[in-house]
């Protein structure tokens, strides 16, 4: 667009310059000034192709010019003078941006301010009445400043338009880019859950087979030593359920699978006794890098506590509150029997 503009600008001025050959020295010298930095933003515009520079000299040289000829031009009208301003100013906000656009339309408000309270008069002392010829040249001119604001407002139209081709093609592609990770991300999660499920089938038949080695032991504690192994498999194996039916593959909800461990054992240990666990805690979600040494830890918790906080007392509760802090988990676990045998565990864990 500043090569187009350029151009247009160049013969634009080319013609008035002819125009006012014989007429008014000031507007002479002031559109030939002005073809003349055209014809060398032109240049340098095929040369070294960078059009901001460009547009600062539209705005201060352009502007220089215009005041020059508002201010030392006294016998000739300056309709068109005002409306060139306005064409600087605009083509400053085109190619440098709104700051330096206002900035320009704002220093053009006080010159003109200068011109009107200490110029102005003197003006209109001096100003001739036109003739036919130089009548006509003036009215030519404003036409060409009216052609001048409709022809940029249509550049900045086109502008603007393919900038929003532009974005418009630059967002479809970015959303089958996205699209396509989504894809990939999707068949990467299933992947993932799928093996999580198979590894949870595989200790799943480490457990039988334990269990089934364990059926052929006479030794009560070499049973229980089976049984201890087991329940910790049985940890690992609820993570990787867990994990391959939670929607977020690297996180699981907490107390959801605290509940379901403890359910687990209480079903192994309790046999006739009525112990409840309750379990709290503020923290909702855990990682995978943290549930796996928790849940062991847990495990050997309430399993101790359901074999030996409970030997003579048929009723009791576990009670276990999970607090987060900024870095630190903290396990509070309570065993109380019958409202009379109570212990306390206090865990303090920096999971950084």
């Amino acid at each position: 667009m500043a090569y187009r503009l350029t151009l247009f600008f160049t013969f634009l001025f080319l013609l008035l310059t002819v125009l006012f050959i014989g007429q008014d020295k000031y507007a002479l010298f002031s559109y030939l000034s002005a073809f003349i930095l055209c014809l060398s933003c032109l240049i340098y515009l095929l040369a070294v192709k960078k059009y901001k520079l460009v547009f600062a000299f539209y705005g201060v040289v352009g502007s220089a010019l215009t005041h020059f000829a508002i201010n030392y031009s006294l016998a000739t009208p300056h309709y068109n003078d005002f409306l060139w301003l306005f064409v600087v100013s605009f083509l400053v906000f085109i190619g440098l941006g709104r700051f330096w656009g206002i900035t320009t339309l704002a220093i053009n408000g006080l010159l003109t301010f200068h011109f009107i309270f200490l110029v102005h008069n003197e003006h209109i002392r001096e100003v001739q009445p036109l003739d036919f010829k130089f009548s006509l040249i003036t009215f030519v001119e404003l036409l060409v400043v009216f052609f001048v604001v409709g022809f940029i407002m249509y550049q900045f139209l086109l502008m603007q338009k393919h900038s929003d081709n532009q974005l418009r093609k630059a967002n479809l592609e970015l959303q089958e880019q996205n699209e396509l990770i989504l894809a990939k991300s999707n068949d990467n999660i299933a992947l993932i859950k799928e093996i999580h499920h198979r590894v949870k089938n595989n200790l799943q038949i480490i457990i039988s087979l334990l269990r089934l080695q364990q059926s052929e032991i006479k030794n009560q504690e070499t049973k229980d030593q089976f049984t201890e192994a087991i329940n910790r498999v049985m940890v690992m194996s609820s993570i990787h359920q867990r994990l391959y039916q939670e929607k977020d593959i690297a996180r699981i909800e907490l107390k959801s699978y605290l509940t379901d461990m403890a359910t687990d054992l209480k079903l192994i240990f309790q046999n006739e006794k009525e112990i409840g666990v309750n379990i709290e805690s503020s923290l909702k979600e855990i990682d995978l890098k943290t549930v796996v040494p928790l849940g062991l830890l847990l495990n050997e918790l309430i399993s101790n506590s359901y074999k030996y906080a409970f030997a003579n007392q048929d009723k009791g509760m576990i009670n276990i509150r999970i607090n987060e802090s900024v870095k630190i988990f903290q396990f509070t676990i309570t065993i109380m029997g019958n409202g009379k045998n109570h212990q306390k565990v206090l865990l303090v864990l920096d999971w950084t």
